[in-house]
C-alpha cells in the first residue's frame, strides 16, 4: 500500500455528441478528449491507470499536481460542447495487476459522480494537503454523505464559472447518514417514497408528481433524486425555493442542493410559507429483517 492523490475526471455532453453524429464519428471525438486528457495528467506529474467509458482513472504523488491537471482539464477549450468534472482524494491505494484499489479510489469516483460540468471537487484528506494559494480557490460546501463511507465527508469545490454551477449542501440533523435509500416526502396528508433511481418532480403542471396549482409556482419547478446516496433537490423556476433544515434556512435558484436528515422546502411565492406550498422531506436507510 502506498499514499497517492487519486483523481478521476469525467467528460460530460458526450450523450449529445452521439446523438448528432453517427456512432464511429463520435466515438472518436471522445477518444480525442479523452488523450488529451491522458496528456494533461502526465503533463502534471501523475499516473494514467485506465479509461473507461468517459472517465479517466489517474493518481499523483500528491494534491498539488492533482489539482493543477483537473484545473487544465476544467479550462480546456474543448470542443463540440465538451466538459469535464473531476473529483480528487488522497489516501492509501493498492496497485494490482495494472489497477488501484482502495478508499481513496471509491471516494474519488463518488465526489466525481456529484461534480457538475466545470468543477472540482475535493475530499477534506485533499484539500488539507494542497498549498494555501490553491486552497484559496476553493470554497467549502459542508459534509456530504458518500455512499461506503461510515462518517461524511468534509468538502471542497473548485468552479471555472459562477457559484450557482456549484454543488451546495444543506446538513440535517443525520447528516453522517451514509446509502441513502428511502426518502419519506409529504405535503399535508399526501406522502410520497422516493428510492434509488425514481425522480419527484414539483410543480404546476398536471402530470407533477406533486402538483401545486399556485401562481407563483412554475410548470416544472422543482426535482428531487437521489444521487450517489443523497438527496438532491434541483430547482429549474423563476420564482426560486426555500430549503428550511434543522434552522438552517437556504434559497436555492436554479441550481442544485444536497439535502439530509429532515426539513421542508418551500416552493415558489418567492419563498413566503403559504398553506399549499411546502413540501416536508425525511431521509432514512431501508432496514432488512
Amino acid at each position: 500500500m502506498s499514499l497517492a492523490c487519486v483523481l478521476v475526471t469525467d467528460v460530460t455532453g458526450s450523450t449529445a455528441i452521439f446523438e448528432r453524429m453517427e456512432t464511429t464519428r463520435a466515438l472518436a471525438r471522445i477518444e480525442v478528449a479523452l488523450e488529451r486528457m491522458r496528456d494533461l495528467i502526465e503533463l502534471a506529474g501523475g499516473h494514467c491507470v485506465k479509461s473507461k467509458g468517459d472517465d479517466v482513472l489517474s493518481f499523483f504523488p500528491d494534491p498539488d499536481a492533482a489539482f493543477h491537471a483537473a484545473w487544465a482539464m476544467i479550462n480546456e477549450p474543448w470542443r463540440d460542447g465538451l466538459s469535464i468534472h473531476a473529483g480528487a482524494y488522497f489516501g492509501e491505494i493498492l496497485n494490482h495487476a495494472e489497477d488501484i484499489f482502495g478508499n481513496a479510489v471509491n471516494t474519488a469516483s463518488r465526489l466525481a459522480q456529484l461534480a457538475k460540468p466545470e468543477e472540482i471537487l475535493f475530499g477534506d484528506a485533499c484539500f488539507d494537503r494542497l498549498r494555501p494559494a490553491y486552497q484559496s480557490r476553493f470554497q467549502a460546501i459542508g459534509a456530504i454523505p458518500l455512499r461506503g463511507k461510515e462518517t461524511a465527508t468534509q468538502v471542497y469545490s473548485c468552479v471555472v464559472t459562477t457559484f450557482g454551477t456549484q454543488t451546495t449542501v444543506v446538513p440535517g440533523r443525520n447528516s453522517a447518514l451514509c446509502g441513502m435509500a428511502v426518502v419519506d416526502l409529504a405535503r399535508g396528508d399526501v406522502h410520497w417514497q422516493l428510492v434509488p433511481g425514481n425522480r419527484v418532480t414539483i410543480g404546476r403542471a398536471r402530470d407533477s408528481d406533486i402538483l401545486i396549482n399556485l401562481p407563483s409556482v412554475s410548470r416544472s419547478h422543482a426535482a428531487l433524486s437521489i444521487s450517489s446516496g443523497a438527496l438532491e433537490f434541483t430547482d429549474h423556476s423563476s420564482a426560486g425555493s426555500l430549503v428550511r433544515v434543522g434552522g438552517q434556512d437556504l434559497i436555492v435558484h436554479r441550481r442544485t442542493t444536497l439535502l439530509s436528515g429532515e426539513g421542508e422546502i418551500v416552493v415558489g411565492a418567492a419563498v413566503v410559507r403559504e398553506q399549499d406550498n411546502v413540501v416536508r422531506f425525511r431521509t432514512g436507510v431501508l432496514r432488512r429483517r
